[in-house]
């Protein structure tokens, strides 16, 4: 895997990146690559260097892991489903754009010139894929145990919102960035069937993942329907996960 070569400005702002993190790296080069965007390894094929596209992918993992660990330990009355909900919505884009606009992550970002121009670092979905990069490159640089307690810093003052507001959980905007992430398209939503009398008609819905219909739902018009199809998709891939 190649590395950048790091001057002392680009070192400076790594390290300071690392405190605010509370983590301080014993290779740095791992650092830097979580935060090198495609587009400017795209841009830059004379520096050979790697994107962190594998470091989200693995990012992404390790921290379901922990935000897991963290929610069977501190709530050992909830049930798979309530735990399953509450770990989606710590772990969704919004919630993790948030922390990584805490951590002043975008300033830090290697982004190409495109990218750049295009509002790249403050993009929700671009920040916290980096973050997920970045719990990985600790990771590597340490062991679970020590992204763990990190981790659960970062995911401890939403807990509270995220325990209180379970029960309204987004099954259609999950099933959204799940899908995202996993098939890079988004779930499509068809109108099946309509029927029943004028004044109470039944709305059917399908949904289809990645080209292959998954589930179907009812419901009294078509948002209700969607919603129950996307519920039934988003339940049966966790289950799957």
């Amino acid at each position: 895997m190649a590395k950048l070569s790091l001057d002392k400005e680009r070192l400076n702002i790594l390290k300071a990146l690392g405190k605010r993190l509370n983590y301080r790296f014993r290779d740095i080069s791992l650092l830097s690559l979580a935060l090198t965007h495609r587009s400017y390894v795209n841009e830059n094929p004379h520096l050979s260097a790697s994107d962190n596209e594998r470091f989200e992918f693995l990012g992404d993992a390790v921290l379901g892991l922990c935000v897991s660990d963290l929610l069977t330990k501190k709530y050992t009355d909830f049930s798979e489903g309530a735990l399953s909900k509450i770990r989606a919505s710590l772990v969704n884009v919004k919630r993790l754009a948030i922390l990584a606009q805490n951590l002043q992550i975008g300033n830090c970002l290697l982004l190409g010139h495109g990218e750049e121009k295009s509002g790249g670092r403050a993009k929700d979905s671009l920040l916290a894929n980096t973050l997920e990069a970045i719990i990985a490159a600790i990771y590597r640089d340490s062991n679970f145990e020590k992204v763990n307690s990190i981790v659960k810093i970062l995911i401890e003052p939403f807990l509270k919102d995220a325990t209180s507001h379970y029960q309204y959980f987004d099954y259609k905007t999950a099933l959204q960035e799940f899908c995202q992430k996993r098939y890079k398209t988004p779930p499509v939503y068809t109108l099946t069937s309509s029927h029943g009398p004028e004044h109470s008609i039944i709305f059917e819905v399908e949904v289809s993942i990645a080209g292959k219909t998954t589930q179907t739902g009812k419901g009294k018009n078509k948002k209700e329907a969607e919603k129950q199809a996307a519920k039934k998709a988003w339940e049966i891939l966790q289950d799957e996960n």
